[in-house]
């Protein structure tokens, strides 16, 4: 998932130099209450909250400072080593990761927050259109589905897709499903990543546990 990143990162700074005028006001509203069964995990720098069930392993970008922590994290989650390794750099736009333990067919379910900084007169019109224009040149990704939803922020843009992703072991197919909202001058990508096998119980949990977003 190393090159989504990188994507992610030369389609924002390309939505920036989009910048200009029209921007909106955001409509926020209440985050949902943390459902049964999840427990909210409160991220300091940047001061942002999200649940995620339970038996899910976590580790923020404070957490990432210490070697121990990141070593174990990434020992215990081979897959998501790209990962753990862009959240434990300097200034990382990856905030958050959050695994299910639980792998199916050798592969966990796993959420990851990203920011990053965009000018604030940027309307949600602008930067989703210069999102979706950047994820379809990507020749891994295809069936992209997308809707407009709110979390807590503001406006939401809501992305499905299959992601053809490369490991040692192989390649295999992913379905991912994201949510972007912008909150003041930044950026939150809600990266959630599951099979094809799984996706019908997961995309319960990813809306739950989106749903419950805030910026504090």
């Amino acid at each position: 998932m190393a090159a989504v990143f990188r994507r992610w990162v030369v389609v924002l700074c390309l939505a920036a130099v989009a910048a200009g005028c029209g921007g909106t006001t955001q409509t926020q509203l209440p985050p949902a209450k943390t459902p049964a069964g999840f427990r909210l995990h409160t991220v300091s720098d940047p001061k942002f909250a999200i649940a995620v069930p339970q038996a899910w392993r976590t580790l923020d970008a404070r957490q990432a400072l210490s070697s121990s922590r990141t070593k174990a994290f990434a020992q215990a989650n081979p897959e998501l080593s790209a990962e753990v390794e862009t959240l434990a750099r300097p200034n990382s736009p990856i905030k958050l990761l959050a695994i299910d333990p639980h792998a199916a067919q050798g592969f966990a379910t796993s959420l990851n927050v990203l920011q990053t900084r965009l000018p604030s007169k940027l309307s949600f019109e602008k930067w989703s259109a210069a999102e979706l224009a950047q994820l379809k040149l990507v020749r891994s990704i295809s069936g992209i589905r997308q809707s407009e939803t709110q979390l807590s922020p503001g406006r939401t843009l809501k992305l499905t897709y299959r992601a053809r992703i490369r490991r040692q072991r192989g390649s295999f197919q992913a379905v991912i499903r994201q949510y972007l909202v912008k909150h003041n001058d930044f950026l939150y990508v809600l990266t959630y990543t599951t099979l094809p096998a799984t996706v019908a119980r997961d995309r319960t949990i990813f809306d739950l546990s989106a749903r419950t977003f805030r910026v504090e």
